[in-house]
C-alpha cells in the first residue's frame, strides 16, 4: 500500500520482526539517491520515507531494495 504526500511516502512492508529488522532498512533506504530520511516500523508494518529537494528519488529502486533485504511491499 503506498500512501504518498509531497512530504513523504510511506509503504505498508512486513516481514520486519526486531529493531535490527528496522534499523537495517533504514540505513540501506538513507543511502539510496533522493532519499533525506527513511523510518521504519515493524509494529506498524510501515517505512516512511522523506525525499530530499532534488526530486531524484526512484520508488521503484526503494521498494527493490526492501525485498532485496528479505522483506514484502505491499501494494
Amino acid at each position: 500500500m503506498l500512501f504518498e504526500t509531497k512530504d513523504k511516502i510511506e509503504l505498508k512492508v512486513t516481514g520486519m520482526t526486531c529493531g535490527h529488522c528496522e534499523l537495517k532498512i533504514e540505513q540501506v533506504l538513507g543511502r539510496l539517491p533522493g532519499v533525506k530520511k527513511a523510518a521504519a516500523s515493524r509494529i506498524r508494518q510501515k517505512v516512511v520515507i522523506e525525499p530530499d529537494k532534488s526530486g531524484g528519488l526512484g520508488l521503484q529502486k526503494v521498494k527493490e531494495a526492501i525485498v532485496a533485504l528479505g522483506y514484502q511491499v505491499i501494494e
